[in-house]
């Protein structure tokens, strides 16, 4: 089970409080989205701005971690960095890169090195040009590219089968064929993203390799009735 930003079904996303409840409920791997403040340190937020959370519509490029670091606690973005040491020797992590670019994207390689993660750590991104540019600097890096909703899976994993470890496609766009195509090239398949108990059973059905929900302790037991 991947826990979807924590367990943010439950609680704010990316925050320490999410992805804690995660663990406890059960969670295998904790995902979570990077991109960078104006200073260029790494933080955890999905959205660009700070709208949807704060109601702030500040973008978070152009605020620095000490302007960041000043906002509520409920909803101030933590550290890549502080997420890492925190986490890092205890879980396995799937990071997303929220709109990389050149300029920033290698520091998320540097930071798996340095918390040693190889092995523990796949990053995945929509882009799949930052995918290739980050396996041409760190051929050992595991890479999974997201499938948007409005594409075909099979068009992404035909274009990045050759860098790619995994591949994350929206849970109702899987089918048995895919997910077998998919394994079949050496990619883990990640259904995205699924709090129905249902739609779970579904995709363990389909032979998913995980589920990405923000709700890891209905996925917890929706595996165990499964499993008996």
């Amino acid at each position: 089970m991947v826990a979807h930003r924590g367990a943010s079904a439950y609680a704010p996303e990316n925050t320490f409080a999410a992805f804690d409840l995660a663990l406890a409920q059960g969670a295998d791997v904790l995902e979570l989205d990077v991109r960078p403040a104006a200073d260029g340190h790494l933080v955890l937020v999905h959205d660009p701005t700070l709208e949807r959370l704060a109601g702030d519509p500040r973008a978070v490029a152009g605020l620095s971690m000490a302007a960041l670091s000043s906002l509520d606690e409920l909803i101030r973005p933590e550290a890549f960095d502080v997420f890492l040491d925190r986490y890092a020797r205890g879980c396995r992590l799937l990071i997303d890169l929220k709109d990389p670019a050149p300029e920033w994207e290698t520091r998320v390689v540097d930071a798996v090195q340095r918390h040693r993660l190889q092995g523990r750590a796949v990053v995945q991104s929509f882009d799949f040009q930052a995918l290739a540019r980050l396996h041409a600097a760190a051929p050992w890096l595991e890479l999974a590219p997201l499938v948007p909703a409005d594409v075909a899976p099979r068009q992404v994993l035909d274009a990045t089968r050759a860098f790619a470890r995994g591949i994350g496609i929206r849970h109702d766009c899987l089918d048995a064929t895919i997910v077998a195509d998919a394994q079949a090239a050496g990619l883990a398949v990640r259904g995205w993203t699924v709090d129905d108990p249902v739609a779970m059973r579904r995709l363990l059905d389909l032979g998913v390799d995980a589920i990405v929900t923000n709700a890891p302790d209905v996925a917890v037991g929706v595996v165990r009735r499964n499993a008996a």
